[in-house]
């Protein structure tokens, strides 16, 4: 079993099911999963049950899923443990908006399974999803959290946009950020490395350099300078020679490159605000 393959399943998977497309993500689980959370009691046994479950639910909410931390362990070839960390905000039709951080453990393990025509190959499939950080469960609800509001409510809400990056962080982890929340990027250990510096405050160390990211991702981020790469929805002011954040952070421009990095950043600023 291909660790960083199942790491990468999991959270299309995810993406897929905050987008209102559940049956990919159910389809993936075996015979005999377990599912538990992340309402206090909920839990259901077997695949077909989540099945008949899900398709019962009749509900209007829409969910917002903000950035994307997945870690991977294997302690057997043919099995693993995969954790997603994120925000999800879920929005009701009456504009509550609420937001929840999330732990979700996947169990993963290889199943024969058998096609229409007979042939059996190894398949991966999710033996257990356990949903940490558990809510009071109303007693009118089943799955989503239909009335949620009437138990607890929050002012935090989170819609995000942007395309979602894939980043290999030094830590193991793997990151499926927006670009929106990305403010600047910065180059670490002699250029090799990269630090994504977020509107949440965080700085997340990354295996690629500046240079391959500005390459990958030109249409997102401006390069202000050797060392940084800018988005420029964050950009506050623009003077002789450095550049001011949003956030107050302030970014060298070299001389040379001034007013070419100058009219880039009003061409494409003038291009977005139309």
């Amino acid at each position: 079993m291909n660790q960083q393959q199942i790491a990468d399943l999991s959270a299309e998977l995810i993406m897929k099911y905050y987008d209102n497309d559940y049956m990919p993500f159910l389809m993936h689980m075996d015979d005999d999963a377990l599912w538990y959370g992340p309402a206090e009691g909920q839990f259901l046994h077997g695949r077909e049950k989540m099945i008949e479950v899900w398709n019962a639910e009749d509900h209007s909410l829409s969910f917002s899923l903000g950035n994307i931390e997945v870690m991977h362990t294997s302690a057997h070839p043919s099995s693993c443990d995969v954790m997603l960390s994120y925000h999800v905000t879920t929005h009701y039709p009456d504009h509550h908006d609420i937001t929840l951080y999330q732990r979700l453990l996947l169990t993963w393990c290889e199943r024969m399974i058998e096609d229409e025509n007979g042939s059996k190959e190894k398949q991966p499939r999710i033996l257990l999803c356990h949903i940490s950080n558990p809510h009071s469960m109303h007693e009118e609800d089943t799955i989503y959290p239909k009335n949620f509001h009437q138990i607890y409510y929050s002012s935090a809400s989170l819609r995000q946009n942007g395309d979602r990056i894939h980043f290999h962080g030094l830590d193991r982890s793997d990151y499926f950020i927006l670009s929106d929340t990305v403010v600047y990027i910065e180059a670490a250990h002699e250029s090799r490395h990269s630090i994504l510096h977020t509107v949440d405050g965080e700085s997340v160390e990354v295996f690629t350099s500046v240079s391959a990211l500005e390459k990958r991702y030109h249409h997102l981020f401006l390069r202000c300078h050797q060392s940084y790469l800018v988005n420029p929805g964050y950009i506050r002011n623009i003077r002789r020679f450095k550049l001011t954040l949003s956030d107050g952070t302030q970014l060298p421009i070299p001389e040379k490159k001034y007013t070419a990095f100058r009219d880039m950043a009003i061409q494409q600023f003038s291009s977005k605000s139309l």
